[in-house]
């Protein structure tokens, strides 16, 4: 939804944002399909890669905006 309300203001990087929230819905499937079976070290590896792909979103926002 934040990628949707932005995109008129970050033209060429609102798709980054777009990705993140796709891959949050993604994990966030994984860990409630796979619970309670998952083990802690799965749930934090997910974790962990949604932490990575929202600092990568953050980067880009900022650079963008910096451009603009």
């Amino acid at each position: 939804m934040y990628a949707l309300e932005h995109r008129r203001e970050l033209v060429e990087r609102w798709s980054w944002l777009l990705v993140a929230g796709i891959m949050d819905l993604l994990i966030a499937a994984i860990i409630i399909l796979g619970l309670p079976g998952s083990a802690l070290w799965a749930l934090g590896l997910l974790v962990g890669i949604n932490l990575v792909f929202g600092g990568a979103t953050l980067i880009g926002v900022a650079l963008a905006a910096r451009d603009g």
